[in-house]
């Protein structure tokens, strides 16, 4: 009987436990089911002219700035939007099917970059082996199988002297436990921005709930994502190298009269302007008018420009502007209407930065930069298969630098663009921006800025 009563006991328990898990699948659904009816109501009141797949993506960008900006709001007994979804029950690969992948981040380039001289023999040996050895053993860090395949190759010859160098964190007099301990800081480092990469990658799938799992010590990856039916397109995705180009850039001077147009006949349409076929005259209800106002200019917050103390001059940023984390969705449904995309220039693209906290109020922002495409194409002037090697440097006082070596043909180009850009008399010059899979990682300038302002306030 005793036994009985405890089978019970566990079949309630397993029951209640059930429950409570489902329960919060059906409050997100059912909160997500309200936002979504609400970013459709909303829409079609703002949009009222707009059909088909148009509507559809705009819609769907407002649901999504919906429940960014609701993630925090309580939905059910004390629990926030977020935490509910973080607790809803994951139909993981086993119900709805997928695919599932593990990825080794490889790690012979980076030991390539870091050392003095990446085309070394002794260091090529080493990892050489290392590579064979992990493959066999895939439990072992990476790093320190290249520490005994390179002391054990070259007894008596410290790690120091191929990675130290003046201004690096390696020093000549570091013993070899603190080489290994500093390259694997490095490693670690290096394996979180390819999860990174990864992330915003799997996002273009649209998977809800993908699985994503990171071992840092042993460089491994795994991914799950339930529902995928193109499994070809995710794994050459997934498996291939990073979209590296070099692109010129628009400041925020060159794009005001644009920006200036966008903003104006943005407002205009989400105030419900029409036009008079016959005078040829456009009427605005000015109620919504004012509602409206700068509606695009407030999403991507101008970047003023700096004053030159020398020249006094305006000094202006590689980036055009910032928007918020919260307004990302908002910002895609607009740049995507055919009123705004047309108000730019048609070699004019616009891409994000990397995500950054504003260290006045804690916001989450990106920078927005305006690249420059080549006329009639999607490419940039310099893409990657023009770089024949990239890795870090030092330059003449010490600082870190990367050095690229490029085929002939790269080498020319990042002539031609480096000169266009160059400083010239009172002019600064001009960025470059380095993009990484289409999100804008770096832009060498003199005069530059992170700062979120925000329009108008």
């Amino acid at each position: 009987m005793k036994l009985k009563g405890l089978v019970w006991f566990f079949a309630i328990a397993l029951i209640l436990i059930s429950v409570w898990e489902l329960s919060y699948t059906f409050v997100v659904r059912s909160y997500e089911s309200k936002i979504e009816a609400q970013a459709k109501r909303t829409v079609k009141s703002e949009y009222p002219n707009v059909t088909g797949d148009q509507l559809d993506l705009l819609i769907k960008a407002k649901k999504q700035h919906l429940l960014d900006s609701t993630r925090d709001k309580v939905i059910y007994m004390g629990t926030t939007y977020q935490k509910c979804k973080e607790n809803e029950l994951n139909l993981g690969l086993d119900l709805q099917g997928g695919m599932s992948v593990t990825m080794n981040v490889s790690l012979e380039g980076l030991l390539k970059s870091l050392s003095n001289n990446p085309k070394d023999p002794q260091l090529l040996k080493a990892i050489q082996t290392a590579t064979a050895e992990k493959q066999s053993n895939v439990g072992e860090d990476y790093i320190t199988l290249f520490r005994d395949a390179y002391t054990q190759q070259n007894p008596g010859v410290k790690l120091s002297t191929v990675f130290a160098g003046p201004g690096k964190e390696i020093k000549v007099a570091d013993d070899d436990d603190k080489v290994t301990t500093e390259l694997q800081t490095i490693a670690k480092g290096a394996i979180d921005q390819t999860y990174k990469i990864l992330l915003k990658r799997i996002d273009k799938f649209g998977v809800a709930q993908p699985n994503i799992n990171l071992d840092e010590n042993k460089g491994i990856i795994n991914v799950e994502l339930a529902g995928v039916s193109d499994k070809e397109r995710v794994r050459k995705l997934l498996q291939s190298s990073a979209n590296l180009q070099f692109w010129e850039v628009y400041n925020l001077q060159e794009l005001e009269d644009p920006l200036t147009n966008a903003d104006k006949v943005l407002s205009d349409y989400l105030a419900g302007a029409t036009k008079d076929s016959v005078t040829n005259k456009t009427t605005v209800d000015s109620t919504k008018l004012n509602a409206t106002k700068n509606a695009f200019l407030r999403i991507i917050n101008p970047i003023q420009p700096q004053q030159d103390p020398k020249t006094g001059k305006e000094i202006f940023a590689a980036n055009i502007g910032a928007i918020a984390l919260k307004d990302t969705g908002t910002f895609n449904s607009y740049i995507n209407m055919d009123i705004v995309k047309n108000a730019f220039p048609e070699n004019c693209k616009f891409l994000l930065g990397t995500e950054q906290t504003s260290a006045k109020d804690g916001m989450h922002f990106y920078e927005l930069y305006a690249i420059k495409t080549v006329p009639g194409s999607d490419k940039a002037k310099l893409e990657g298969d023009g770089v024949d090697d990239a890795y870090q440097s030092y330059d003449d006082r010490g600082q870190p630098s990367i050095k690229m070596e490029m085929t002939n043909v790269g080498a020319k180009t990042w002539a031609k663009i480096t000169a266009d850009n160059a400083p010239v008399g009172d002019n600064p010059g001009r960025p470059i921006a380095i993009v990484l899979d289409d999100v804008v990682y770096t832009t060498p300038m003199k005069y530059s800025r992170s700062i979120l302002q925000c329009y108008n306030k």
